[in-house]
């Protein structure tokens, strides 16, 4: 006994430390811009992994067992978009796609298999709250001053003047974040177990959060927030229904008056604010630039439509279909089924649908389960698992809107946040569940792929992270004219990392920066050559983006070798043949060879495409 009693305290350790692990995961990645480039999501995902690696002495202990369906929806469903991206035609845009699905595996993994208590699950829930407590204060000095203020100095977010998007980059995806939690928060408040005190303080949390979509001036955010409240109200009054008059009343009246009190303060928010007013009123705006977007994507699914053009294409897709309106580069669709359709193809699009099929009809039966069929039969209707499942699926729901109108799903940080969210869908954590003698085999085989799957992600976030590291330190000091520091640390990332396409292009970069710096016009010519050397090596490795073709155009032109540039120009504007910038850079670039003594420096155009 005593040896079998140290052996359950060492799992309990070892849980809990695995449970800290993916706190400070979700810390990290959202402090760090939403973990939008790799250098800032890898070691939260190399976290998880470290997390999963320590549950592995909870291999044979006695759970409730998630629902196997689920499992393998997800194993399908995954498991075709990392193959897909495995083979896609440009390997370095697929690691975008790569590691956020491993990481939000590992964590879905974790809470399906692993964290099924209600109470761990509550406890991460109520340190996101917090953390989402923390984005809306940033982003309320954000919507103060209007002057795109960020905590972290050389973390700069894009210029969305007034709306508060807190740590992340854009508000579109903080309103992401925190319409998931503050419908958490509200259904702990109404339909958890814990003591009044408690309730309240939530209650606060689910004020801040609310407030933080409206500074966000997100309409899809709005229009998502509105649908989960409907869906949980809804549920709530099936719930309620099933009870009795006794129970409306209890819960019923408390949530009638919080949603009052809620129209009140959102309706004081929008009259003192006609920035808010103006956009809440255009919700529903016709000539959105979104549905230019969203044409492009289809156009791009008609090239593959089985399997779509592989994971990151629309950067170049999107920018070779788009209208004559959208001059501003189009990294995503602006909605997250696009995006998978014109990526990943039908078969992909049919996965999803599988997957979040397969997990709602489970959220459901659980719903049914421990909501209306409890409320008929037992006294005690209010549980943690009531609210842990009325809140996953009024947060599914939500995504379901929102992602018509934003690719939060592209997010390594809201990514992570609905795994935890599916993770609860596929696994309720009933108690009752418990009443085995031993580990069902086919869970002990999820838990090792788990573990497995962890060792897999920490070796590549370990064997990446240099190179991502460096690459950032590059650009940073490219971004600020610092040639030296730019030249050391591409050097020092290629040394790492041979297949990362910006790191040669920051190399190029630096080796132009030092050739406009110097005098002597043999050393500028020597400079400009390596820097050209450095760009054809980018435009190798990423032979569709235009960044770079366009930058070697910039640099046989400063080469006076007009002709090379003209292939250059020539090749732009067939990937791109809507954008004006190119069209007026080629004007500049004819005016240049027809002119004697036309040559000029390389980085002194300043027009790139972002």
């Amino acid at each position: 006994m005593p040896i079998l009693e140290k052996s359950s305290a060492w799992v309990r350790v070892t849980e809990t430390l695995a449970v800290c692990l993916v706190a400070a995961a979700f810390a990290l990645i959202q402090t760090l811009i939403g973990g939008t480039r790799l250098v800032f999501c890898l070691p939260s995902f190399a976290l998880l992994a470290m997390a999963a690696i320590l549950t592995l002495p909870s291999l044979r202990r006695i759970k409730p067992e998630p629902d196997r369906l689920c499992l393998w929806s997800s194993a399908a469903f995954f498991g075709y978009v990392l193959t897909r991206a495995l083979f896609s035609t440009e390997p370095y845009l697929a690691r975008s796609d790569i590691y956020p699905v491993l990481g939000g595996l590992l964590l879905y993994l974790l809470v399906a298999c692993i964290f099924t208590s209600a109470r761990t699950r509550m406890l991460l829930l109520l340190f996101l709250i917090v953390l989402a407590m923390a984005q809306t204060f940033v982003g309320a000095f954000q919507f103060r001053d209007g002057n795109n203020y960020m905590p972290i100095a050389w973390l700069q977010r894009v210029d969305y003047g007034r709306r508060a998007s807190g740590f992340y980059i854009c508000p579109n995806h903080l309103a992401g974040l925190l319409e998931v939690l503050g419908i958490f928060a509200l259904s702990i408040v109404c339909w958890s177990r814990w003591p009044v005190w408690a309730k309240l303080l939530t209650s606060y949390g689910a004020g801040i959060c609310y407030l933080g979509v409206v500074l966000t001036g997100s309409r899809g955010g709005y229009l998502s927030t509105i649908t989960s409240m409907l869906v949980f109200a809804l549920l709530s009054l099936i719930i309620l229904d099933r009870a009795g008059s006794g129970l409306v009343w209890k819960v019923g009246g408390g949530a009638v008056i919080a949603a009052f009190a809620i129209a009140v303060a959102l309706l004081f928010t929008f009259q003192r604010s006609h920035y808010l007013a103006d956009r809440a009123q255009n919700t529903f705006e016709v000539q959105n630039m979104r549905v230019d977007l969203w044409r492009s994507g289809m156009q791009q699914w008609k090239l593959n439509p089985i399997f779509g053009t592989g994971s990151g294409t629309f950067l170049y897709y999107g920018r070779q279909f788009r209208s004559e309106r959208v001059q501003v580069d189009p990294v995503h669709a602006h909605n997250d089924y696009v995006d998978l359709f014109c990526e990943y193809g039908a078969i992909g699009a049919i996965g999803f649908l599988f997957f979040l099929g397969v997990h709602l009809k489970r959220g459901v039966q659980t719903f049914i389960r421990i909501g209306p069929m409890r409320a008929a039969l037992a006294p005690r209707l209010f549980s943690n698992s009531l609210a842990l499942n009325i809140g996953a699926l009024a947060a599914v729901a939500a995504y379901i809107v929102h992602s018509v109108f934003d690719f939060n799903l592209h997010i390594p940080a809201n990514v992570l946040l609905l795994a935890f969210v599916f993770g609860i869908l596929a696994n309720p954590g009933l108690g009752r569940e418990t009443n085995r003698i031993s580990v069902s085999r086919p869970l002990v085989l999820w838990r090792t792929a788990l573990c497995t799957l962890a060792i897999i992600v920490l070796v590549q976030c370990i064997r990446l992270l240099p190179g991502e590291y460096f690459a950032e330190k590059a650009r940073i000091a490219v971004r600020d004219y610092h040639p030296i520091d730019a030249l050391y640390f591409a050097l020092e990332g290629v040394a790492h990392e041979k297949e990362n396409p910006n790191l040669y292009y920051y190399l190029g970069l630096a080796r132009l920066f030092r050739g406009d710096m110097s005098s002597d016009l043999q050393a500028r010519q020597s400079y400009y050559l390596t820097g050209l050397q450095a760009l054809n090596q980018a435009h190798r490795l990423a032979p569709r983006d235009e960044v770079f073709i366009l930058q070697l155009a910039f640099t046989y032109d400063a080469l006076g070798r007009f002709a090379e540039a003209e292939w250059m120009y020539d090749e732009a504007m067939g990937l791109d043949p809507k954008s004006k910038s190119i069209r007026n850079h080629y004007q500049a670039h004819i005016q240049r060879w027809l002119s004697p003594g036309g040559v000029q420096t390389p980085s002194a155009e300043k027009e790139l495409p972002e």
